[in-house]
């Protein structure tokens, strides 16, 4: 399906659900510790309860999502059909399909290599090529462009209505979000044109100066290197042009109007700077945040609270105040947040009392976000 054309399955009333309408992505972002994967796999839920076949791709190198889903460590990079609990009231019944994968970075790369090559011997030539094994696993930004890659695959996957990103903290986010643009830039800039383009460059009959340099080159870092270099640029020919226009591809799916960004965080100060930090760096690239979800809030209520004072004395009226107090700080710090951001629907999480460790502990997650 193309990728402009695909939109998701319209979503039941909510706040949450109303901010996702008619998106096929959802990023969900935020600072490590926050409740970003259980938000995004609760979410997936919320929204196969409404009939979506929804896949959860986790790009955070912790294995937090599989924990969360109750998998232990069986998810990789290929998505797997979750098998969904048996609700114990008809109106908790899941009608659609939640899947989930678990970034690999080089997996993903290899198969970008296979798509892209013009034959299966240009491509094995790529993968066996020692520099392009380094290359791959050492170079910056590797692994965020492989994510941006394998959610443009997911989202092209007519298996799926809606892709959720599970994205990792902070900073690596907002490098997941400029890599496609990034790897765009690099291939119609000057330089790489003028000097790795294949066939322009390296490749070109060596000149009897050109030959004296080579020499050097390899006394200076080995002549199986330069021999790898060479070989690479070789049979890299004409696959430049197939990353450039999957890069810009995603790039415009990121960017567009079938992405939305959920901004996810604690009523904590320093997390709420962080969220403050991603909601800024959105906003530099045009980007709104479409829905903010605070985890771990105070399950206090504070009108009932305050009612309750009149009727309790001693130690459980100071506990009682205290929480009041703690509630009260809370919702300062959280409207500090909202004037950054700016108006987006809130949904206010409570602080759970057992961790979530499997399907039905989300399920009950996914009702507070639903």
């Amino acid at each position: 399906m193309n990728p402009q054309q695909k939109a998701a399955t319209p979503v039941a009333d909510g706040p949450l659900r109303t901010a996702l309408a008619d998106r096929s992505v959802v990023l969900c972002l935020g600072s490590g510790g926050v409740g970003k994967t259980t938000t995004s796999a609760a979410l997936a839920l919320a929204l196969a309860k409404d009939g979506e076949r929804v896949v959860v791709l986790t790009i955070d190198p912790a294995r937090r999502l599989a924990d969360a889903l109750g998998l232990g460590g069986e998810l990789g990079n290929e998505a797997v059909k979750l098998t969904l609990p048996k609700p114990s009231r008809a109106a908790d019944r899941i009608n659609g399909e939640v899947w989930a994968a678990m970034l690999d970075p080089a997996e993903t790369f290899e198969q970008i290599i296979r798509a892209e090559a013009g034959s299966r011997k240009q491509a094995e030539r790529v993968l066996a090529n020692r520099l392009f094994k380094n290359l791959t696993s050492s170079l910056s930004g590797t692994n965020e462009y492989m994510a941006a890659e394998r959610l443009h695959q997911l989202h092209n996957d007519d298996r799926f209505d809606r892709v959720i990103v599970d994205t990792p903290p902070s900073r690596h986010a907002i490098d997941f979000l400029d890599s496609p643009g990034r790897l765009t830039r690099f291939v119609e800039h000057r330089l790489y044109r003028s000097v790795f383009a294949p066939k322009r460059s390296l490749l070109r009959p060596l000149n009897a100066g050109s030959q004296i340099i080579m020499r050097l080159l390899a006394r200076l870092v080995g002549s199986s290197l330069v021999d790898d270099v060479i070989s690479l640029f070789s049979d890299f020919e004409g696959m430049d042009k197939g990353f450039q226009r999957r890069a810009s591809e995603v790039d415009a799916l990121l960017r567009g109007p079938e992405t939305a960004a959920i901004l996810v965080a604690a009523p904590r100060r320093d997390r709420l700077a962080e969220a403050s930090w991603i909601a800024g760096n959105l906003a530099a690239r045009d980007r709104a945040v479409d829905a903010i979800v605070i985890n771990r809030s105070l399950p206090l209520d504070a009108a009932e609270a305050g009612a309750a004072m009149d009727e309790v004395s001693g130690p459980l009226a100071e506990n009682l105040a205290e929480l009041l107090l703690l509630a009260a700080q809370e919702d300062e710090l959280v409207t500090e947040l909202l004037a950054d951001v700016g108006a987006a629907p809130l949904i206010r999480v409570a602080e759970q009392a057992e961790p979530i460790r499997d399907l039905r502990g989300l399920a009950g997650l996914a009702r507070e976000l639903g």
